[in-house]
């Protein structure tokens, strides 16, 4: 009797497993009938991938499959890429924090050059450095199907922003690019800005978390004088200045097609955010709907300028006295900013806390705890500072000892795994 064709490749996972000598993933099994897959930390590894790529060879049911942090490497990246030259289901594929390695990254390029139903591309988390950026950006000036990229992250520098920049210029399709947690400074900066400047399509851009400074800031900004799709910016954390932000405000008068901006957890200080609130006022063409000033000390003279801009239109400023309104499910965890904040400069847990614990207690007051977090510049806000103190103080006894500390991570794991 001739079998029964499986269109979701389930009877050829369980073959591929038990020929690799893996334990089939239970959770890969009983959803690989969905159109979402969502498989981070799963420890696939790449056997894992091995086997779950066969069998997506033939499924037609999955169109965004998640494969965050499974340590598939570049055997297992290089696996994923080519089966996306078989594949024209899967629409969005995430592979970020997974060490693909730059031979992952060729056969990615390959990829892009040949896939033409690929939209969004995470690959964020994977240390990628310049050459990868100009591995990547050849190819996308071939592809004319993908829409959004997350490069967050990574080790690019100023050098990448030549690629991306000419990438900015001739792309037509890339609509959300995200190059946050790089190493990009004022020079990368000046290149991108060149980049938007003649960008048609582009829609979102994330630079939060990189080192543009006054001058980077200021190039950006100009860019956006000719730009005329641009509606997401997000310039946070990345040391810029009132001057940067003056360069800024009066670019803000004469563009009308951003919607947010984003400055948050900068040097600003109360005269240039004014000057932000200031320049939306004066443009009667603006279309911002959301300003972040979140980590700025404001006085009373930028609430007079908030509450009369507020008059002319709606608008969500956001500063600490006055946190973004977001949803549960949508709230930032701390634990995760703080996370990323040891990530980027290169310390233990252990260290920051003895930072904190000043008489080698192994415990911090609850005072002490903000304190230290603000002078170690993590880059949470008042409000981000307090939710972490509500979490960690679980007794509500003024005290953090070390272990709770610690626990941040594996409570990280623990949340993300729960949304599986």
């Amino acid at each position: 009797m001739k079998s029964q064709y499986d269109p979701t490749g389930r009877t050829l996972y369980r073959r591929a497993c038990e020929k690799l000598g893996i334990v089939p993933a239970s959770y890969f099994l009983r959803h690989m009938i969905e159109p979402t897959v969502i498989m981070s930390h799963h420890g696939l590894g790449p056997l894992g991938i091995r086997a779950m790529a066969l069998a997506l060879i033939y499924n037609t049911k999955v169109t965004n499959l998640n494969i965050r942090d499974n340590g598939i490497g570049e055997e297992g990246g290089e696996i994923m890429a080519k089966l996306l030259r078989e594949n024209y289901y899967i629409v969005e594929l995430d592979m970020s924090e997974n060490q693909l390695g730059q031979s992952t990254i060729v056969e990615i390029a390959e990829t892009l050059k040949e896939n033409n139903t690929l939209t969004k591309l995470g690959l964020a988390g994977n240390s990628l450095d310049d050459k990868d950026a100009e591995i990547l950006c050849q190819a996308l000036l071939m592809n004319n199907t993908l829409t959004h990229l997350d490069l967050s992250s990574n080790k690019f520098s100023n050098k990448a922003c030549e690629f991306f920049a000419k990438v900015l210029d001739e792309n037509i399709t890339l609509s959300e690019l995200d190059l946050s947690w790089n190493h990009i400074q004022a020079k990368g900066g000046h290149i991108l800005g060149k980049g938007l400047r003649g960008n048609v399509k582009l829609k979102s851009l994330n630079l939060a978390w990189n080192g543009l400074a006054a001058e980077g800031a200021k190039a950006i900004a100009g860019a956006l004088l000719e730009n005329g799709t641009l509606q997401v910016l997000d310039l946070s954390s990345n040391r810029i200045p009132d001057a940067g932000a003056f360069s800024i405000a009066r670019c803000l008068e004469n563009n009308s097609s951003l919607e947010v901006v984003r400055l948050a957890k900068n040097n600003l200080q109360n005269n240039g955010a004014c000057a932000i609130l200031n320049s939306i006022i004066k443009n009667g063409d603006s279309r911002i709907t959301k300003v972040d000033l979140a980590g700025v000390i404001v006085k009373d003279e930028f609430h007079f300028i908030a509450e009369e801009l507020k008059k002319l239109k709606e608008i969500e400023i956001i500063t600490d006295e006055t946190p973004e309104a977001r949803s549960k499910q949508d709230e930032p965890d701390p634990a995760t900013l703080l996370r990323n904040y040891i990530a980027k400069e290169h310390v233990l847990v252990v260290d920051l806390f003895r930072k904190l614990d000043r008489d080698g207690s192994m415990q911090v007051s609850v005072k002490e705890f903000a304190e230290g977090l603000r002078k170690s510049n993590v880059g949470l806000t008042q409000y981000e500072v307090d939710r972490m103190i509500d979490i960690l103080d679980a007794d509500k006894d003024g005290e953090i000892d070390y272990s709770e500390f610690v626990c941040i991570q594996s409570d990280w794991k623990s949340e993300e795994k729960g949304k599986r």
